[in-house]
């Protein structure tokens, strides 16, 4: 059976078992039993998985590493794409929650959830909560018999945290450290002193690198019970590593991608983030380009927002990211290279991961 064909069919038992545990131990009736499997559907089907068939592809190569029988291989397949839709419903629990507090419109081509007809904000941040409780909920289900249970979930709970704490590094970038204090009314600095790339680096590698990357993997490891035949060095550097390179993309294409093509509104810049491109353009503008820049940058105005994107262009921001690519490239190609030696099964999963994120449009 082809991945994504045993990926959508898990899925359906995963939601069957989720709705029955609702009517048979929270009292759960008919109708909103149908209001949160229209809520389980909108928000985790319609992506491309690809957090969640890297963990089959990895439990499907180490298992052919391990050698292991036919029906060995069919339970960890099913395993492991358990797995992949706990990686996928605490990713569908991240963007409800982030969609609400960045104010945006549109996720993968249609309205975000919160703002769907029938969903209000109130709803939809309680929506969130219970989608991350469910990836739980699943876990102890179908890994009740399983030796990994625990290491399943101290992965992923621990993953949980670092995701929430590089939200926190993300929401409150724009204001200067010294002057966050919970009893005083934040304003968002004047002087971007703090958008450096430590910064930066530091908000991407726990808000994104870690649950894109590094939770995939290591899951696929976990349930092929593998995890000893892989460098945990290696694994969390080429984690990284792609991780950064994820989210660069996602920075450049929130400013320069068309939105019908990216399937949503990018923000970065009224929103004041401190994306790779601001940061980036803050190493080497002139003074006169900073200062532009900062009277312009954060602010809700189509006009304020088409001054910073030409000053992105003016400083050839495009070029330096290419630049930036080719020495990505060259980083991960060397540390799959290295996996060969010691693991050529597992840097194949990496190699076909890799292979998704280079180069990728939307």
């Amino acid at each position: 059976m082809a991945h994504m064909d045993r990926f959508v069919e898990v899925y359906k038992e995963m939601q069957a078992f989720l709705m029955q545990d609702m009517a048979a131990h929270f009292e759960m009736d008919p109708n909103r039993e149908r209001y949160l499997t229209q809520m389980m559907d909108t928000t985790c089907i319609g992506g491309k998985y690809n957090r969640g068939l890297c963990v089959v592809d990895v439990a499907e190569q180490m298992a052919k590493e391990r050698g292991v029988s036919e029906a060995e291989l069919e339970r960890i397949l099913h395993d492991a794409c358990v797995c992949g839709w706990m990686i996928e419903m605490l990713q569908a629990h991240f963007l409800v929650e982030d969609d609400i507090m960045d104010h945006s419109k549109t996720r993968r081509g249609k309205p975000c959830w919160y703002l769907h007809p029938g969903v209000t904000a109130q709803v939809a941040i309680n929506d969130g909560l219970i989608l991350l409780a469910w990836a739980t909920e699943a876990a102890t289900h179908f890994f009740a018999e399983r030796p990994f249970l625990a290491q399943v979930l101290r992965a992923f709970h621990r993953v949980d945290l670092i995701t929430t704490i590089g939200q926190l590094y993300d929401v409150t970038s724009m204001v200067d450290s010294g002057m966050l204090d919970a009893h005083v009314e934040r304003s968002n600095t004047a002087d971007y002193v703090e958008y450096t790339t430590f910064n930066y680096n530091r908000i991407v590698k726990h808000k994104t690198a870690y649950y894109t990357y590094w939770l995939p993997l290591q899951m696929g490891l976990i349930v092929s019970e593998t995890t000893d035949r892989v460098d945990a060095t290696q694994l969390h550097e080429v984690a990284m590593r792609m991780g950064e390179y994820f989210q660069v993309q996602d920075d450049v294409m929130d400013a320069f991608t068309p939105p019908e093509k990216l399937g949503k509104i990018g923000m970065d810049i009224e929103d004041a983030k401190c994306s790779w491109l601001a940061t980036t353009f803050l190493e080497s503008a002139s003074e006169a380009q900073i200062q532009t820049f900062k009277a312009n940058y954060g602010v809700n105005d189509a006009e304020k927002v088409a001054v910073i994107k030409q000053l992105y262009r003016d400083t050839d921001l495009l070029g330096k990211f290419k630049q930036y690519e080719e020495g990505v490239v060259a980083a991960v190609e060397g540390i799959i290279q290295a996996m060969e030696g010691s693991s050529p099964f597992f840097a194949e999963s990496v190699r076909t991961l890799w292979g998704k994120t280079y180069k990728r449009e939307k």
